[in-house]
């Protein structure tokens, strides 16, 4: 597991940031910033937990996310990201946790 972002949601839509449709979310991109923070900004009625749309998360790279997932809450089952990426989110002590796989 090693770390790869933190993720902010942002109280409005930033310049550059890319539209991923089944979450209504706008995301910034993690290389654009030099701590690789990826700013987030939600459409009203987006389907994401409310925890990912309130409360920063940190992301980390994993090599299976079922394993990742374990036994903790989950808050978003494995879903794609412009075909870059597979993530889920779990809940550990109250707060969101991304982790990704990349396809390649």
């Amino acid at each position: 597991m090693d770390f790869h972002h933190i993720g902010i949601p942002a109280p409005e839509k930033r310049a550059g940031m890319r539209y991923l449709e089944p979450t209504r979310s706008w995301l910034s991109s993690i290389d654009a910033h030099p701590f690789r923070v990826e700013w987030q900004w939600f459409e009203g009625g987006s389907p994401v937990h409310e925890l990912i749309r309130t409360v920063p998360h940190v992301a980390y790279r994993v090599d299976s996310l079922e394993e990742a997932m374990g036994d903790y809450p989950v808050l978003a089952e494995p879903f794609d990201v412009w075909g870059e990426v597979c993530v889920s989110f779990v809940e550990v002590d109250g707060a969101p946790v991304e982790f990704l796989k990349p396809y390649s």
